[in-house]
């Protein structure tokens, strides 16, 4: 049981306010953290007994997760209505709070709302910079907890966005909401000191942004930033303008176990430990049987077709998804963009609808763009940097990129399959997704057409058909740049 033990060391930091207290000892307060678990259905047996071990040595232990729960999982991602599975588990672990991340919004769609998926937790989503469509929406900008001890802990939360001034999802999922700079609102929710012992931030920001966000925040008004979006292991106390901030990784290969010690000046102390989650080991069977149940509830075990050698990257695979949507859409050229290619290796043998929909489990459609090749070029420097730095994968064409010593895109040449030159004042036929189709900003002629089918059901005809798919080991059609 040595992942119980935490660390000896605490990390000093005061509050700004002294509170009036009679007891002579530090109050405490204990938090088990997680985030961007993308809906790893199968760890949650194993952290279900580890949240029980640590209730039974912290009666008060608050749980809480720093977004992006969902996404990640065919078993919750194609489950009817989308995303339940992940709200039931972390209701049945009983979770307090939860940030909400990008990928919450993935659920949200015309015949499985957000809103209604939101509503089947018991537990509080908090994002203090959307602006909700309607006021009895279930998000909330920060809420205050009481301790048994008396302690007020008050949570608030921040939400990264993108150029385009949204999350990291299709634009289309987003509609109805609006955001405000999260760093000007995590400055602007600091008054909550004022009503409360102890302050955290659980943000969906990332770690070098929650770095910024400490360094702009006045003195003694935060005590903690638990973070999530970047995927970061912290693994050692990392303190910013006396704020310490947390994050641990991603898809429950760990978890942050907290201590915060309020003192009776009003000075907070707080240290935390890195603790391994994964599979194995003791699990919680009620847990284990409810993911069985999702399991055996999915036909997703079909087999489709056979991977004829091992995928060892998620370029590879990345060129799979090209071909499948540049033949299942009868286009000269398809893209994909790199964040939607959500795995980087795949055994050869069997490839099961479990695998693709695991590959992509957006819900994305083809769309079908006719663009010249000028247009095809605006459209790659426009994405490079919408894509952190990150080229698209082609199929029908071959992309050489030239950077700077920053990894700035200077300029991006295209060839022909072949290494010919590629003809640029000729119309194409280009299909992508319709994230890619209405996020990229570019100028062209043509906004596209849809096909009305999804991008995995583009790869699963595209694999049907082909039954044996042969190797991409030594597949090259991207220079310069990697994803």
């Amino acid at each position: 049981m040595s992942f119980l033990l935490l660390a000896a060391s605490l990390v000093g930091c005061g509050t700004s306010k002294k509170i009036a207290r009679t007891e002579t000892k530090p109050q405490v307060v204990n938090i088990l953290a997680v985030n961007d678990i993308h809906a790893t259905l199968p760890n949650f047996p194993r952290f279900a007994y580890m949240v029980d071990s640590l209730r039974g040595i912290y009666p008060g232990l608050l749980l809480v997760s720093g977004g992006d729960n969902q996404t990640g999982n065919p078993l919750n991602d194609q489950y009817v209505p989308k995303g339940l599975p992940m709200v039931e588990l972390m209701n049945a672990l009983k979770f307090d709070l939860s940030a909400v991340g990008n990928h919450e919004f993935d659920t949200n769609g015309k015949d499985n709302p957000l809103e209604v998926l939101i509503r089947r937790a018991n537990f509080d989503y908090l994002c203090a910079n959307v602006v909700l469509p309607h006021a009895d929406f279930p998000f909330k900008a920060y809420k205050i907890l009481r301790m048994p001890s008396g302690v007020r802990v008050g949570f608030t939360s921040v939400l990264d966005i993108n150029s385009g001034n949204i999350p990291d999802t299709h634009p289309d999922r987003v509609r109805e909401f609006s955001f405000k700079d999260p760093l000007q609102v995590g400055k602007d929710m600091t008054f909550l000191k004022d009503s409360c012992d102890i302050l955290i931030y659980l943000n969906h920001y990332g770690f070098e942004n929650d770095v910024e966000l400490a360094k702009n925040l006045p003195a003694g008004k935060v005590d903690l930033i638990i973070g999530g979006h970047s995927h970061t292991k912290i693994d050692t106390e990392q303190v910013h303008n006396d704020i310490l901030i947390t994050q641990a990784a991603s898809k429950l290969k760990y978890a942050t176990l907290i201590t915060m010690a309020l003192h009776p000046d009003g000075k907070v102390q707080k240290s935390m430990k890195l603790l391994p989650v994964g599979k194995s080991g003791n699990v919680r069977p009620e847990i284990q049987e409810m993911v069985a149940r999702y399991l055996a509830a999915s036909p997703l075990e079909e087999v489709v077709a056979q991977a004829g050698d091992h995928f060892t990257s998620s370029e590879q695979l990345g060129y799979l998804m090209a071909d499948a949507f540049r033949k299942s859409a009868g286009a000269e050229i398809a893209l994909v963009n790199p964040g939607s290619i959500r795995m980087d290796n795949l055994s050869k043998g069997d490839i099961s609808l479990m695998d693709v929909y695991t590959l992509d489990p957006f819900g994305n459609e083809m769309v079908l763009v006719n663009l010249t090749g000028h247009e095809i070029r605006a459209m790659m420097l426009s994405g490079f940097e919408m894509d952190e730095k990150r080229p698209m994968v082609p199929s029908g064409l071959k992309l050489q990129y030239t950077l700077d010593a920053e990894r700035n895109v200077k300029d991006v040449r295209i060839f022909n399959p072949d290494g010919s030159d590629f003809d640029m004042d000729r119309v194409y036929k280009v299909v992508m997704s319709s994230y890619m189709n209405v996020t990229y900003k570019y100028e062209r002629s043509d906004a596209g057409k849809s096909l009305f089918r999804t991008t995995a059901e583009g790869l699963i005809d595209y694999l049907r058909e082909i039954k044996t798919v042969p190797s991409y080991r030594k597949e090259s059609r991207i220079s310069g740049a990697k994803l």
